[in-house]
């Protein structure tokens, strides 16, 4: 079997939790047996083939107005202008192409698309090849791809999302089979009248750092340590955290790893300051997970999943979660689990305190024996639904020939 899997990004470019999905996934599908090639983005210069633990990455130039994963803020109407464009453009069309005329897959899985446009789905009508997609974010429904505007999460899309993605919504009628990384986010999609004919699996993200921490590493003794991992903005509801930590007594320490917006990140290191804070940067999972309690997700956005929270259970970490999104599915597993109302001060500072008075029930815990998904377990489900893709295009193509 030979699978095309096309994402935006990919390892080493700016990594986020979709882009280490879709490298686990690439190298997982290898070890199973499976051809595996990614189609991905760059900035500048020409098309380049790597290989990387024995995938085939193909590196296309973006063919665009800018490089939308700078960092950079544009005016709205520059922004406006890129979706429009986006969504109108073949540029990408031949470069992959390209890529799929040297590879010769049997099938295509996209998952984030964003600056390639419709391409993905012109060539795999063009190719006559059946399409896989994966819902990693909600860029379907939102040319922001998150659903949230203005401080909070969206009921629905805005009539500029809605025009901006028309294209989008339209494509999901091409889809033979879409994903959900979690229920909520594929269930979103469905009530927005997306995939509502389309067959639909669940099959989540596997955690990093090696697996499940065994018995007795890791534990800690000394002040109890909440942490936060991920990007540092406000849908991620680091401010929400902040603001209950400011409420707390006693002895606890906060840890915060992960980069956001220079400009923002120093913003809160001078309105919360507190000895008990350090702030970490960049910093690999790992070492964090070793060095924390209690991990805290207090997203106020939908968060399509959470992989830092299965990566803080695999790692025998008590988790601390807003209500929301995938969320509360990615905290199946976990040895202790408190969900509160997302952007909930209150309430997020009433279970803060209830950890600190009852440390010794959140700290040291046995990681889960049998996680729910594991590399081999997400390649195994991605296997058996890439078979069964093909033999439903096969058997619907034997079915028109002898119709014909």
């Amino acid at each position: 079997m030979r699978v095309l899997l096309v994402n935006s990004l990919y390892p080493p470019a700016d990594v986020g939790g979709a882009e280490r999905s879709v490298e686990q996934l690439a190298r997982s599908l290898v070890a199973a047996g499976v051809s595996t090639a990614v189609a991905t983005l760059v900035p500048l210069g020409k098309e380049c083939v790597e290989t990387r633990d024995g995938v085939r990455i193909h590196r296309l130039p973006l063919r665009h107005l800018y490089w939308p994963y700078d960092g950079r803020r544009r005016p709205a109407t520059r922004r406006a202008l890129w979706h429009g464009l986006e969504a109108v453009s073949s540029l990408m069309d031949g470069p992959l192409g390209r890529v799929v005329k040297a590879e010769r897959p049997d099938l295509i899985h996209a998952h984030v698309t964003t600056g390639f446009g419709g391409a993905v789905v012109r060539t795999v009508r063009r190719a006559g090849l059946p399409l896989v997609q994966t819902l990693r974010d909600y860029s379907t429904l939102c040319c922001r791809a998150a659903l949230f505007r203005h401080g909070r999460s969206c009921a629905g899309s805005c009539l500029d999302c809605v025009l901006l993605t028309q294209g989008r919504r339209g494509a999901t009628e091409r889809v033979d089979h879409v994903v959900g990384i979690s229920r909520a986010v594929l269930e979103r999609h469905q009530e927005a009248g997306c995939f509502r004919e389309t067959p639909a699996t669940v099959i989540g993200n596997a955690a990093g750092g090696g697996g499940p921490a065994a018995d007795g590493i890791g534990s800690r003794n000394g002040p109890l340590t909440f942490g936060f991992i991920g990007r540092v903005e406000p849908e991620k509801g680091i401010e929400v955290l902040l603001r209950a930590t400011a409420r707390l007594t006693g002895d606890w320490r906060l840890r915060i790893a992960g980069r956001g917006e220079a400009a923002y990140v120093e913003r809160l290191r001078r309105t919360f300051v507190d000895d008990r804070i350090a702030w970490l940067g960049q910093t690999e999972a790992s070492g964090f997970y070793q060095d924390v309690d209690v991990v805290v997700a207090p997203a106020v956005w939908a968060e399509p999943f959470g992989r830092n929270v299965v990566e803080a259970a695999m790692q025998g970490r008590g988790v601390i979660a807003s209500r929301i999104g995938g969320l509360p599915e990615a905290t199946a597993g976990a040895g202790r689990v408190a969900l509160v109302p997302p952007g909930d001060v209150e309430a997020l500072a009433a279970v803060l305190a209830r950890v600190l008075d009852q440390p010794a029930s959140w700290r040291n815990l046995v990681a889960p024996s049998k996680p729910v998904w594991t590399e081999a377990s997400i390649a195994k489900a991605h296997v058996v639904l890439y078979r069964a893709v093909l033999a439903n295009r096969a058997s619907r193509i034997s079915a028109d020939l002898s119709q014909a």
